[in-house]
């Protein structure tokens, strides 16, 4: 199950590798930086628009303190006299929070401060809110504002104590101070007047755009923005923050909470006396017949608990829990140990297990055994190399030990969690035990009151009932302000350092994408990874795109004095055939491609001309007998030849023809383009022809016509030592190199391998995707840069590639 999983996993893992390639993105992305400029600088720009023109938000925050101490004194006792019940803290710090947060005290907020009104002055770009600098203010009468949700309008001074209102295709003149009926409440405009009251507005005739919103809605915004908080939970210190774009507001609001919230403090403390008084009077009644019960209730407590003496009980059941913590942690430690030693064995990985930590016998003599097999096996690799047949037996027996070491470590590791759990129980029971003795104790500790303290606690309620009627009258804050309500000094957002940062990030990330689903969208084969993602066929040889190869003339790249890097290329090609065909006799290669263009018969030419320089006899079988190219571009005559010769109308000798390249290099032209290729092929004569060939030459190189389109390739692939493709560089789909390793599974062709045509460095590496190809042929489209055939009687081209 783990090598299939993991076999899965390569299997995404090529075929990811295959359509996407990480060093070819960083040649396009450093290609292609001009788009990064423009997409940076279009990103900035748009950061600087949004920081010029987005609305600021500021922080404003407070802190409080809730004093516990500072508190009615009656309201303490509370906490000290409930009998049978343990004292709590006089102040919970999560019901002040909720206090204030609470509707009713927002809703105050809101009424003292006019929130619900907002107003803006209409600019010629955008319309800023005011506050403190704006002229005047609307008041509404006790019915207050009576639409649902928001109403907007236009005010403007239209004279000195006169304005105009426009709203909902209306236009209404209110004179100042005067209250006016509208459709939306009863209103009047007031001046507002201060040191920050800005006039200027109305000497430059600027309109006002003025929000109402119903206080409900106000009162909902404000609760999802306010935040209160427990400070660093070691005080009852509580934070206040909420944000706004008008600080002076944050801080008026703040201020505001806070007043409205000690009010509402003082009012509680009067409830809380009066309450305090009901309880000291329940209490004295009650105190008699507590005492009368005292004694009844410890002896029901020890017979219930079957408790004697719980002080002893507890150390006790605290020793029993100790040891049991003590075994859980051996336990726990030992459990580890196994799950390292699992994780180890389940590497696959020959290696000595050290500082196994448990104590198991079988176990421990097993790790002795593997340990011992993992020496030997080092000891033989040293002395014998990898390639020694007793290394494979020892890795085996190392294979099956850790299977054996496997079954025992999960043997032993179900028995600890067997223990384990075990050892838990016994702490649960002692640790419930230890936390029923303090409750037994206190409650036995509570019953056995003496009478003097109850008649003591009876004088004492007197006596504080007596203080609770004066601290009504006395009553102070139980909250300090410890910081009073600031707002940042610079805006929380939008924050400019942030924003251009998001720009400059997604001025990068922009072109990226382009480039990486470019890179995705991409079917073409660039490099060697691509190939060896898609098949498993061997890449003999790369050559390269020669630079100078516009014409026919260009067509052959090697020569007995050419040292280029091209003419290298194919001499290494050359010598990978020959170690690939050393055992064999016949020296068959047949050269094919996925369709037109990839230059087969380009590298047929070359290679030939290869293998004449190393002394050999040589015949290229022009084969592709649906367009024959090879006769062409050596300027060859086109009779006879091969069609003629498996038709019965023409001898051997009338298909050889010399190159007219070297004295060593023949070529068997197509001859005539017959009508049935495809029966020609699968005549007995193309066998003879073959066997001839081979009795008179040392290679035979085969030019066929594309595997992709015809099966040409496939018939004559039977008598070929080694079938070659040709795939070329931006140029091959990579569905064609997908056919070529269904064929190589499927045992259609007899070892195969791969030549990689016109490779460009920089298209390897993201530089360029151009198709254009250099070698001066397309297959099916004429001849060279221009397309013209070439002159019969010209001159053979090669001869600078050759001296007699």
């Amino acid at each position: 199950m783990e090598n299939t999983n993991q076999q899965f996993s390569e299997k995404i893992l090529k075929q990811f590798n295959s359509s996407f390639d990480f060093k070819r993105l960083a040649g396009s992305i450093l290609s292609n930086w001009y788009w990064y400029v423009l997409a940076l600088t279009f990103t900035v720009s748009a950061g600087y628009l949004y920081i010029r023109y987005t609305t600021k938000q500021y922080a404003i925050k407070s802190s409080i303190l809730i004093d516990e101490n500072q508190e009615n004194s009656t309201k303490n006792l509370l906490s000290k006299l409930e009998s049978g019940k343990e004292s709590s803290p006089s102040v919970n710090i999560y019901n002040e929070m909720f206090i204030l947060k609470s509707q009713d005290l927002i809703n105050q907020v809101i009424d003292s401060l006019n929130l619900n009104v907002r107003y803006h002055s209409i600019g010629n770009v955008k319309e800023t809110e005011i506050y403190e600098e704006c002229p005047f203010r609307i008041v509404f009468n006790q019915g207050g504002y009576k639409l649902e949700p928001t109403t907007e309008l236009i005010a403007r001074q239209k004279a000195p104590g006169v304005f105009e209102l426009r709203f909902a295709d209306q236009v209404v003149s209110v004179n100042t101070d005067t209250y006016t009926d509208l459709p939306f409440g009863t209103l009047k405009i007031v001046y507002t007047v201060g040191p920050k009251v800005d006039t200027g507005y109305f000497s430059n005739g600027t309109e006002f755009k003025i929000r109402i919103e119903n206080p409900m809605e106000t009162n909902r915004n404000i609760l999802r923005a306010l935040k209160v908080t427990p400070g660093d939970g070691r005080t009852s210190l509580l934070d206040l923050s909420i944000n706004d774009n008008l600080p002076q507001r944050g801080v008026d609001f703040m201020n505001a909470l806070i007043y409205f919230y000690q009010k509402k403090e003082l009012e509680n403390i009067t409830r809380s006396a009066a309450r305090t008084r009901e309880f000291i009077n329940r209490s004295k009644g009650s105190m008699i017949q507590d005492l009368r019960t005292m004694d009844t209730m410890v002896e029901n407590i020890k017979v219930n608990n079957e408790v004697v003496d719980p002080q002893a009980q507890s150390a006790s059941y605290l020793t029993e829990k100790t040891m049991n913590e003590q075994r859980i942690n051996q336990l726990t430690t030992q459990k580890q140990a196994i799950a390292n030693l699992q994780q180890i064995l389940s590497s696959n990985k020959n290696q000595v297990i050290a500082g196994l930590g448990v104590d198991d016998p079988i176990l421990l003599n097993q790790v002795t055994l593997y340990n011992a097999a993992v020496q030997r096996l080092d000891d033989q690799l040293a002395n014998y190399g990898p390639s020694h047949p007793s290394i494979q037996q020892v890795t085996n027996e190392l294979a099956s030990m850790r299977r054996r070491l496997l079954d025992a470590t999960e043997r032993i590791y179900n028995s600890l969690n067997i223990s384990l759990q075990s050892a838990n129980r016994n702490v649960a029971v002692s640790s419930s035990r230890i936390k029923a003795v303090p409750e037994i104790d206190r409650t036995i500790k509570d019953v056995r009151r003496n009478y003097d303290v109850s008649q003591n606690v009876y004088l004492y309620l007197y006596q504080k009932g007596i203080e609770n009627e004066i601290s009504m009258y006395a009553a102070t804050n139980k909250s300090k302000v410890v910081i009073a309500p600031f707002s940042s000094p610079a805006p929380i957002s939008p924050v400019n350092k942030n924003v251009y940062l998001a720009m400059m990030v997604l001025g990068l990330m922009i072109p990226t994408l382009v480039l990486v689903i470019k890179e995705l969208l991409n079917n073409r084969v660039i490099n060697e990874n691509d190939i060896e993602s898609l098949t498993t066929i061997p890449i003999i040889g790369s050559v390269s795109l020669s630079e100078d190869t516009n014409g026919k003339e260009n067509s052959i790249v090697v020569g007995p004095h050419v040292r280029t890097g091209i003419a290298e290329q194919f001499r290494l090609i050359r010598a990978n055939l020959e170690f690939m065909s050393a055992s064999s006799e016949k020296k068959v290669f047949v050269i094919t491609s996925s369709t037109s263009g990839e230059g087969k018969s380009f590298v047929s030419i070359n290679l030939g001309i290869t293998m004449t320089l190393a002394k050999k006899r040589v015949v290229i079988m022009e084969f592709d007998l649906r367009k024959p190219r090879i006769s062409s571009y050596l300027g060859l005559s086109n009779e006879g030849g091969i069609s003629g010769y498996l038709a019965g109308i023409s001898d051997l000798s009338q298909v050889l023809k010399a190159s007219g390249v070297h004295e060593n290099l023949y070529i068997a032209n197509c001859g005539p383009i017959p009508p049935n290729p495809g029966e020609l092929l699968v005549l007995p004569t193309c066998k003879e022809l073959i066997d001839e060939l081979h009795e008179m030459f040392d290679v035979i190189i085969i030019d066929t016509a594309p595997i992709g389109l015809v099966s040409d390739a496939l018939i004559l692939s039977q008598y070929a030592t080694i079938n070659m493709f040709v795939v070329r560089q931006a140029y091959t789909v990579k569905d064609q190199l997908r056919m070529f390793d269904v064929l190589n599974k499927d045992k259609k062709l007899h070892n195969p391998a791969i030549i990689f045509n016109g490779v460009e460095f920089k298209k390897k590496y993201g530089y360029g995707y151009g198709s254009g190809y250099g070698y001066g042929y397309s297959y099916g489209q004429g001849y060279g840069a221009t397309g013209e055939e070439p002159k019969k009687k010209k001159k053979n081209p090669v001869s600078k590639f050759f001296t007699k």
